[in-house]
């Protein structure tokens, strides 16, 4: 399998890309980061697999077409996707300036429909594409952008599920909750600077209050393996949401 992983030079997406390495063709996207994702990759070929770095902003629709034309070229198709590339912004709704809304929106939602739109061709009749979401976009957080944007992923999801399902497309996402990324601690962060009330009681229901990338790596190498998943959002939360 041929699999392009955006944001892949660090946290999730790397673990993503080291998990399927050894197994699958692995495509290392990223924006900024390009020694850290020439890192990754030299890490993804000590496995056995090929693969590139490939960079583009994903708010950017003709970027992402040059990326996954890049991509094809290089592996010769494309059977997967994961749109993991993502930013947050941590910020009372009030304190949430337009271009802030913007950027949050963009790179999450939008960044991540650019590149399943570019995408779909290559892996049509039976490729996969998954989203990496979040525990806010289902439960919810007290930062505005980063939930709708999540929230958002999730209708993306079925709604693709549902229009190319028959072809044998796959189109789910994995919402984690905590991961013990760069990311989370900048939620975390945040939440206690502004006193959130629901904090101490959003826990797990293992020993972890947050997973390590591995965790949820290994849930989105399971949805790339399994031909019998279709429009589902699986947590990876530890049980932070189950009644």
């Amino acid at each position: 399998m041929r699999v392009l992983v955006t944001g892949a030079s660090r946290g999730i997406g790397r673990a993503i890309a080291l998990t399927l390495a050894g197994d699958h063709d692995v495509a290392v996207g990223y924006r900024t980061a390009a020694d850290a994702a020439a890192d990754v990759v030299d890490e993804v070929r000590e496995q056995g697999s090929n693969t590139v770095a490939v960079g583009a902003d994903v708010r950017d629709s003709a970027a992402v077409e040059s990326m996954i034309s890049e991509v094809v070229d290089e592996f010769g198709g494309l059977d997967a996707v994961v749109n993991n590339a993502g930013i947050v912004e941590p910020d009372l709704a009030t304190d949430i300036d337009d271009d802030q809304w913007s950027r949050v929106l963009e790179t999450n939602l939008t960044g991540a429909f650019y590149v399943t739109r570019a995408a779909i061709p290559h892996l049509e009749p039976d490729g996969d594409v998954v989203f990496v979401s979040s525990i806010g976009g289902t439960g919810g957080t007290v930062d505005a952008s980063y939930a709708a944007s999540k929230a958002a992923l999730h209708g993306l999801t079925r709604s693709l599920a549902r229009e190319y399902g028959d072809s044998g497309l796959q189109v789910n996402a994995v919402a984690p909750g905590p991961v013990d990324t760069e990311m989370n601690d900048t939620i975390l962060e945040f939440l206690e600077r502004v006193e959130f009330r629901g904090h101490g009681n959003l826990d797990t229901h293992l020993p972890e209050y947050a997973c390590q990338p591995d965790a949820v790596a290994h849930t989105i190498a399971y949805l790339l393996e399994n031909d019998y998943v279709q429009g589902e959002i699986v947590n990876v939360n530890g049980g932070m949401q189950f009644q």
